[in-house]
């Protein structure tokens, strides 16, 4: 390369520009994108790589008011839009052997509210969940990709749809819940899954969350089955 010839810009560099452009509570489409990153491959791609920067991009998925192709710039994350450098820790992606095994040790359900994938949401109907993979320490504050460090999400509660969710609730109101609880197995229980910032599947867990993952006729078949050893084993 000649000495006079300017470095090329990254693609993702490319796509930070154009979305940091439009302004926070600024929407855009995909083909906006397209049009104005022309020379970037799966440019969408690299927009959602932005995500684990701290850029806070909706979709159609988490917020109700986009349209299918539409998405809303929240916030702005690592502006590497102006010569900030992409932080290491999100340098390499979680590639897709870790995220089916984070899924599987998780029980293909959300760790913060235990939704399971495709299951609707028990106080919103109509929606579904759908799980990715999050950070129990943000990459913003200093997390890694470590196995210890992630755990199966589902968009409403993953970083990106925080500002979409409902008032979180306060902290003398969670501690009045724990603090209900009868059971101390419960409680110990309940103190587990906090230590390790994920919830534990024990063997009544994962047989549901395996029936749960079975056709409409299978898990009625199964569950016809369980029923008369249950019926019989109250009866006798």
């Amino acid at each position: 390369m000649a000495m006079d010839e300017p470095r090329r810009k990254p693609s993702i560099v490319k796509v930070a520009e154009y979305v940091a452009s439009v302004g926070e509570g600024g929407r855009f489409t995909k083909l906006d994108l397209f049009a104005n990153v022309p020379d970037v491959a799966q440019a969408d791609r690299r927009m959602r790589d932005l995500r684990p920067m701290g850029w806070k991009i909706d979709n159609y998925k988490v917020n109700s008011d986009l349209k299918p192709d539409e998405y809303l710039l929240v916030e702005i994350g690592t502006r590497i839009d102006q010569g900030e450098p992409v932080p290491k820790t999100v340098r390499k992606n979680i590639t897709g052997p870790k995220r089916r095994r984070i899924m599987e040790r998780d029980g293909h359900a959300c760790q913060v509210c235990g939704v399971h994938a495709g299951a609707e949401y028990w106080d919103e109907a109509g929606r579904n969940a759908v799980l990715s993979i999050g950070h129990i320490i943000p990459v913003s504050d200093g997390g890694n990709n470590d196995d210890e460090n992630l755990r199966a999400e589902c968009q409403r509660c993953n970083d990106e749809s925080r500002n979409n969710t409902k008032r979180p609730p306060a902290p003398g109101e969670v501690l009045i819940q724990v603090t209900a609880l009868k059971s101390r197995d419960k409680k110990k229980r309940l103190y587990a899954w906090m230590a390790a910032g994920r919830r534990t599947v024990d063997d009544v867990d994962d047989a549901f969350i395996q029936w749960s993952r079975l056709s409409r006729m299978d898990r009625l078949n199964v569950m016809a089955k369980l029923g008369s050893q249950v019926i019989k084993t109250d009866g006798s």
